[in-house]
């Protein structure tokens, strides 16, 4: 039973915060909002474990989401780290963050305080495609991988939706091992997934503890909000899946 409050949130009093507090409010909403679309899209790409080709291509889609949501985190950082540790902001909310709060920022200056996975991938393998030097490179270190020698195939569909360009992705693979210090595909991922966890996890926690921070110096100690939907038959996180191949049908539906 999934209960869901609504919260109004008073547009005069918005316009009553500092122009940088009230954007930052709305930007760490936003990313928020992102984080936790593609975490979700993440658990549930990562249920389904069919057999054969699928189960290929379906762990392809998870590390492809995956890298989506590492970009979607370090631009999170970007924001946090100028707009809130380099500038007044921080200064002023920092002591008023929460114990919770404050261990997530922490942790997240540890996390980005040098050179990092998160900001290498998202440079190299998200955001940014890689150059041709490097994804050459990849090519050779994927060539010299023997246990991914069934991997060199195309999948070809008379739809492109289930149609994928597997070689493509086994070369990003291998041309990640060095970004991320591994010499192992799976050993690599596994590094890479609970890095994306704790960096989510952390970056939450700390836009929650903000939120709460503002709220109280603008708008009050309370928070009031009405019960507005109850959710009876949400699905188990982990009994949702995301399949790669869907029939496509001839027309769309009607509206």
């Amino acid at each position: 039973m999934i209960t869901v409050l609504k919260v109004p949130v008073s547009k005069d009093r918005l316009r009553a915060m500092p122009e940088d507090e009230r954007a930052l409010l709305i930007l760490l909403g936003y990313v928020a909002n992102q984080i936790n679309l593609l975490s979700k899209l993440v658990i549930f790409s990562s249920n389904k474990t069919p057999d054969g080709v699928e189960h290929a291509l379906c762990a392809a889609q998870t590390q492809m989401l995956a890298r989506l949501g590492i970009g979607v985190l370090n631009e999170g950082w970007e924001l946090i780290s100028k707009r809130f540790l380099r500038s007044r902001i921080g200064r002023d909310y920092r002591p008023r963050l929460d114990a919770e709060g404050k261990a997530a920022l922490d942790q997240l200056q540890e996390t980005f305080g040098g050179s990092n996975i998160i900001n290498k991938i998202r440079t190299n393998y998200a955001f940014h495609h890689p150059y041709d030097s490097d994804v050459n490179a990849a090519f050779e270190v994927a060539c010299n991988d023997a246990a991914s020698d069934a991997d060199w195939n195309w999948f070809i569909s008379h739809s492109g939706y289930n149609s994928f360009y597997f070689l493509s992705d086994v070369v990003m693979m291998h041309g990640m091992l060095g970004v991320v210090g591994e010499t192992d595909l799976i050993a690599a991922q596994d590094k890479l997934m609970a890095e994306v966890r704790s960096v989510s996890e952390n970056m939450s926690q700390f836009i929650t503890a903000l939120t709460a921070a503002f709220w109280t110096t603008h708008f009050g100690t309370e928070i009031t909000g009405e019960v507005c939907s109850v959710i009876s038959d949400a699905p188990a996180a982990f009994d949702v899946g995301i399949p790669f191949f869907m029939e496509i049908p001839d027309a769309p539906p009607e509206p």
